[in-house]
């Protein structure tokens, strides 16, 4: 064949080449899913949405690229403005793209919104505001088949055009107010929250500071660090696959902690009645009084129950001669009451002498 025909060997590769690479990276994913969902179950983590993978059908991303990044298009904002009180509550709904919240200013709720695009046209997502009694829900819809945005949070799209839009939330949330944000792809941040939190996505860290807890926070992808001045009630759970959890708690804190990882380990700052066997990557046991349960689970990642020492996921690393270094961590486990107590160490084996 001449040298400058090209074979059909490459032929084919220059007219399929981005569909060999879609359908690889896609079938990387469902690899990677499955030895997740596999991991989860045999470490026994629950009800993370794995059915919410479904979401992703025919969304152009590319999960570890920078959605504002150069290459991309960024449009003009849209902004809703309401008013909310404590007695409600505000869902933000998104699928490509990170949440960021913020404490906001008396009773009025402010929502901005920005798109990035390379191709799709940027109106093939919409914003939908629903309000109600309970609240406000404000949903990122993708143009699709079917879609849904409901009053408390519902949010459900199906056969959604192949679409490379992102959409990133900025919200400043009115103090007191409960909120839940969810994305599918993107880091969620919520920073000055004075009221529980829920924060979900798969692709994604999650970074939570809020002077009241509870805090549900679960991810797939990526580490998880929340803080808290106070536990008004309320279990809490923070749930990944690959990452390290790190919970910032308040020192006055009554309450049964079940931390558990695979590869990892679990540290905790506070005094603990342990429960059945004490292990390095699980532990189970009592702090306080008990009371509300505390659930911190990963399986690629270390689990860390810290006390507040003025470093918390938003504040800046303390310097370098005054970080608690890994053999400097308070740990104090003491064996439950109806525990028996352990049997005393074997003497030392000495050899004959001749």
């Amino acid at each position: 064949m001449p040298g400058d025909q090209p074979s059909p060997f490459r032929k084919f590769l220059s007219t399929w080449r981005r569909e060999i690479i879609r359908g690889g990276v896609l079938f990387g994913l469902v690899v990677v899913a499955g030895v997740m969902i596999s991991n989860a179950v045999r470490a026994g983590i629950s009800s993370v949405p794995w059915s919410q993978f479904r979401s992703f059908n025919g969304f152009d991303i590319n999960p570890d690229g920078d959605l504002f990044g150069a290459g991309r298009e960024v449009g003009d904002g849209w902004t809703w403005r309401g008013q909310v009180t404590p007695s409600q509550q505000v869902w933000i709904r998104n699928t490509n793209g990170p949440v960021e919240v913020v404490q906001g200013e008396g009773s009025t709720l402010e929502v901005t919104v920005e798109k990035s695009w390379r191709r799709s046209e940027p109106s093939s997502v919409s914003l939908v505001p629903v309000t109600s009694p309970r609240g406000v829900t404000i949903c990122a819809v993708w143009a699709a088949r079917e879609s849904h945005c409901g009053a408390a949070g519902e949010y459900h799209m199906s056969n959604v055009h192949r679409n490379d839009v992102a959409v990133r939330f900025t919200v400043h949330l009115p103090r007191g107010v409960k909120i839940d944000v969810s994305t599918m792809n993107g880091e969620l941040a919520i920073d000055g929250a004075a009221a529980p939190v829920v924060a979900n996505t798969m692709n994604g860290k999650i970074l939570v500071r809020t002077s009241v807890g509870p805090v549900t926070a679960k991810t797939v992808n990526g580490g998880i660090e929340a803080a808290m001045d106070a536990l008004t009630g309320g279990d809490m759970e923070l749930q990944t696959v690959n990452g390290g959890v790190t919970a910032v708690l308040p020192r006055t804190l009554n309450a049964v902690v079940d931390a558990s990882t695979i590869n990892g380990r679990v540290e905790t700052d506070f005094p603990l009645e342990a429960t059945g066997k004490v292990s390095p990557r699980h532990l189970h046991g009592t702090i306080g009084r008990g009371g509300m349960t505390l659930k911190l689970s990963t399986i690629n990642g270390s689990v860390m129950i810290r006390q507040p020492d003025g470093h918390t996921p938003f504040a800046p690393a303390a310097p370098e001669g005054q970080r608690r270094t890994r053999h400097e961590t308070r740990v104090h486990v003491t064996p439950a009451p109806d525990a028996p107590a352990p049997p005393p160490p074997p003497a030392p084996v000495r050899p004959p002498q001749r």
